[in-house]
């Protein structure tokens, strides 16, 4: 594939993503390889490398739905593309109202390679903490009772 394909790949997927994060019924999977590696970094439930489409289609696509209310302006938005090859790096912007009515603003970082017009391999990193905040509602304040360890 040109890397101009490439890069059509990526953005129909994020393309995709806004679309679904809107409401609209389209299945954002269909540009996701059947043999399917996605990596996501952090520490949220979600995160955890999945080592198939269907893996990831089942606790992602869960995930995302019961998380996330549609609005018109919601959506993970493509910032900026560098494609190389096969790969894209890619900064993205995830920005919409969480099941619990909090606001999210995330920035997204992916590392993506194509294979046989789709993505085939995900490096996904953003702000672990603001997850935890906004679609879990868990908060990681230090508890203002617990006193710090000495030399902390």
């Amino acid at each position: 594939m040109s890397e101009k394909e490439v890069e059509a790949v990526v953005r129909q997927f994020f393309d995709l993503n806004v679309r679904a994060l809107r409401g609209e019924p389209v299945d954002l999977f269909t540009v996701l390889h059947e043999e399917l590696r996605w990596t996501m970094t952090g520490s949220t439930p979600v995160a955890r490398s999945y080592r198939s489409l269907q893996e990831f289609k089942d606790i992602i696509g869960r995930a995302l739905a019961v998380s996330f209310r549609p609005h018109p302006t919601f959506g993970l938005y493509l910032r900026r593309i560098i494609v190389s090859g096969n790969r894209a790096a890619v900064i993205a912007r995830g920005h919409g109202e969480t099941a619990y009515g909090h606001t999210y603003n995330n920035q997204y970082f992916f590392f993506m390679e194509v294979r046989d017009g789709k993505i085939a391999r995900v490096l996904e990193s953003c702000d672990g903490s603001l997850v935890w905040q906004s679609v879990y509602d868990r908060h990681l304040e230090p508890d203002p009772g617990r006193q710090r360890p000495a030399g902390a």
